[in-house]
């Protein structure tokens, strides 16, 4: 039986490889160029369009920053001239309080302290430091180290206190440097401190100062800590007797009684040491703010004005996790005129 012949035909699913010289290949190579090309020009325009958007947005943020810290700096400057001119019963009783001024570029949360109110930490003793922390709820055990430590690193000496730590402590701690051995010069130097962490900070940075030269406080204008750190008075009677502070302020009526505060943690005198704190929000939503510590000098009917702290910030609104972007400048020895009225 013959065997049947192939078919010869040829296959029309068949691929038949191009010479690499023809003109088919050639234009195919050329057309996967073209389309790389593109998709690199799309890259690369995606590119500049993202990097143009973040500039703008940049320049936006710049912009209304700047225009908030203005507007912060202006709602300052309106609580400075009130302490100046201002009528006795018109003039802010400057114990921390906020007031919200309203402005047309936006909204502004303005607070002015007296710094005879707050602990003055070059001067009070450990006792009065310990009774501080101790009104945060600390253990008497972390009340006292703290205390302790505040006084050893502002003295002079290597000797370390029976609750206090001098530089062996730091180095034994793991940190890089040791106890200051001199008077705190700002408020923020107690991060610095052994045993001192961010979040107990926070809550004694507004009660503590360097500036009133005090060992006691002024009862008068003591924020609310400061207040449960030298009376033995229950929170309520102090939170009301704070309300009541500044109602009859605000009335022109007598003030009422002060709470029950043991004598040697009253100052001598007053004080005229002023900071104002003002964050400012314009309309588009740019938050930023400033701090200003002044201090009044009355000399032959005339008021000088002594800069002697200044601190610009601003918050970065766009991140939402309320990072706090500072660019802080001290500024001493500032001085303007102003005629006493």
């Amino acid at each position: 039986m013959s065997r049947p012949e192939l078919n010869k035909q040829p296959c029309l699913l068949s691929w038949h490889r191009a010479p690499l010289g023809s003109p088919r290949l050639q234009r195919g190579v050329a057309l996967i160029l073209v389309l790389w090309f593109i998709v690199l020009l799309g890259v690369l325009a995606l590119g500049l369009s993202k990097v143009s958007r973040n500039g703008a947005l940049v320049a936006r943020q710049l912009s209304g920053a700047t225009q908030a810290r203005h507007l912060a700096e202006g709602a300052v400057q309106l609580a400075l001239a009130n302490l100046l001119v201002a009528r006795d019963e018109e003039r802010l009783l400057a114990d921390g309080e906020a007031y919200s001024l309203s402005f047309r570029q936006g909204e502004v949360e303005l607070s002015v302290w007296n710094e005879s109110g707050k602990i003055d930490i070059n001067q009070a003793d450990e006792a009065l430091l310990a009774r501080l922390f101790s009104a945060l709820d600390l253990s008497p055990e972390r009340s006292a180290a703290l205390a302790g430590a505040i006084a050893d690193w502002r003295d002079e000496d290597e000797l370390t206190r029976l609750h206090g730590a001098e530089d062996e402590d730091y180095f034994a701690a793991g940190l890089p440097a040791g106890a200051g051995d001199r008077a705190f010069t700002h408020v923020t130097e107690l991060r610095k401190v052994l045993g001192m962490s961010e979040a107990i900070y926070q809550q004694i940075a507004s009660s503590v100062t360097v500036y009133s030269k005090n060992q006691g406080i002024n009862p008068k204008v003591a924020p609310l800590l400061v207040l449960l750190a030298v009376s033995d008075a229950e929170v309520a009677g102090l939170e009301h007797y704070i309300k009541e502070r500044r109602r009859t302020h605000r009335s022109d009526l007598l003030a009422p009684p002060v709470p029950v505060i043991e004598q040697s943690y009253v100052a001598q005198e007053g004080g005229a040491i002023f900071t104002f704190s003002a964050l400012a929000t314009t309309e588009q939503g740019a938050r930023a703010g400033v701090s200003r510590v002044f201090e009044l000098l009355e000399n032959e009917g005339q008021t000088r004005l002594k800069r002697l702290d200044s601190q610009d910030y601003a918050l970065s609104s766009y991140t939402g996790n309320g990072v706090v972007e500072r660019a802080a400048q001290t500024t001493e020895g500032t001085d303007m005129d102003v005629e006493d009225k």
